[in-house]
């Protein structure tokens, strides 16, 4: 009897969600019980800001735990790796390197032209039993570039967000990303990488050939991408429609993943620009949404309209529109006269977000704004890896979650309200002539 009763206690501790809390949650369900997703909003939070919200985690406790816990394998698909030594991604790094000390296959994937950043570390990781592949993106898809930054653990769990994994990006730079416990999001995401570690792997070396015959390769590395996409269709995809139920903070909430770029993803699977719109197109009274880098046009890509037209169209029709660029987005003339029209259309502010320079002195490509959302009503909330450009969205790999419900708007709309009213924000000055901003410091006196 004593055995029971201890046995029955033991099932009650281990089915309260809050126990659980790190993986997928148990709840009832009729007579028999089952697991539901669990989602964490997770910020980066740049020192000497006094940003941070009281309702996200920060995301190096969540790397750690999610990669300790790995038991069989860990996929990385990342667009680079940057550490300095001793800093805030050792401990991540260390962490994987002894991932495959206990026997947990390590697969790390990268982008080919952030390689002057991600050689050493991936070497590194290499010499330690990981699996590592490059991929050129460009050369897979119309120049685009490897722009998302996701891991999966045991099939179980997914990290994704606006982090890079470079220790700036846990330090210094404003990010936002989420931790997803469920293994329908970690199929999707693993058919993501499979693809994209197919489409590294099968590259072909074409460096010794002549201009034409590089062209040629080009176009057979096309082909043979596209093939490879389109072989493996998405099966019971996280979708807007077929969402999972999931805990957020302990209340539920539906999500749905989106992916880009569009044309180049596996049938059965939401673009990120059409979820996106969709946010924006449905919106009825407010928007609020920050991202580092809005242009109209980019690296050749000529004029697209798409999301400013939305942007536009939302405030015609009465919705409050407040959004926050950081300052690496202004500097140029074209790209500064769109934002300023922007900020003087109907129903819509902008706000300039500069980050002061820490005590320490200047540190490179940091000090910077990099979050990448958007919320509206209270009621819908969408977290990507993409700034908003017509490359990223429509020529580079990128990826988004999609929040259906209060609670992932409250969190978000707590990290948005903490930024728009501090002190690191301007509205677009329409008389003012802006700068570029000096990312690598060579221009400081």
């Amino acid at each position: 009897m004593k055995k029971i009763l201890f046995v029955c206690l033991l099932s009650a501790v281990f089915s309260v969600p809050g126990i659980l809390s790190a993986g997928e949650q148990t709840v009832k369900s009729g007579p028999a019980e089952k697991k539901t997703a669990v989602l964490k909003i997770v910020e980066s939070v740049p020192e000497e800001t006094g940003y941070g919200s009281e309702l996200t985690e920060r995301p190096q406790k969540i790397w750690l735990d999610m990669i300790n816990s790995a038991e069989k394998t860990l996929d990385f698909e990342q667009y680079y790796i940057a550490e300095q030594e001793g800093e805030v991604l050792t401990p991540v790094l260390n962490a994987i390197k002894e991932a495959v000390k206990r026997g947990v296959k390590v697969r790390f994937l990268v982008g080919s032209n952030m390689m002057r950043e991600s050689g050493k570390p991936l070497s590194d990781l290499r010499r330690a039993g990981a699996e590592t592949a490059v991929i050129n993106f460009g050369k897979a898809y119309k120049g685009g570039v490897q722009h998302t930054k996701f891991f999966i653990v045991d099939g179980k769990e997914v990290y994704v967000g606006s982090q890079n994994f470079d220790w700036r990006s846990l330090k210094h730079i404003h990010e936002t990303g989420v931790r997803i416990t469920s293994t329908r999001a970690a199929k999707d995401f693993g058919l993501i990488f499979e693809d994209d570690w197919q489409i590294a792997e099968n590259d072909t070396d074409d460096k010794n050939l002549s201009k034409e015959e590089k062209k040629q390769a080009g176009d057979k590395a096309k082909e043979r991408a596209l093939s490879i996409i389109k072989k493996t269709p998405a099966r019971n995809a996280v979708t807007a429609k077929k969402p999972e139920t999931a805990l957020l903070n302990g209340k539920k909430v539906k999500y749905s993943l989106a992916f880009g770029p569009e044309g180049f993803i596996n049938k059965g699977f939401d673009s990120e620009l059409e979820a996106m719109l969709k946010i924006i197109n449905g919106a009825k009274k407010t928007i609020s949404g920050q991202v580092m880098t809005y242009h109209l046009e980019e690296y050749g890509s000529g004029r697209w309209e798409v999301l400013d037209k939305a942007f536009r169209a939302a405030g015609k029709r009465g919705v409050k529109v407040n959004l926050v660029f950081a300052d690496w987005t202004m500097g140029k003339s074209k790209s500064d006269a769109d934002i300023k029209s922007l900020a003087a259309a109907e129903n819509i502010t902008v706000k300039i977000a500069s980050l002061k320079e820490h005590s320490s002195g200047f540190i490179p490509f940091a000090r910077v704004q990099h979050s990448k959302y958007i919320t509206a009503d209270g009621k819908r909330s969408y977290i990507s890896t993409s700034n908003w450009g017509p490359t990223y969205f429509t020529t580079s790999r990128g990826a988004a979650v999609v929040i259906y419900g209060a609670e992932g708007a409250r969190v978000l709309e707590d990290v948005f309200g903490k930024i728009w009213n501090g002190k690191f924000v301007e509205p677009v000055d329409q008389d003012k002539t802006y700068s570029s901003v000096d990312r690598t410091g060579k221009n400081r006196k």
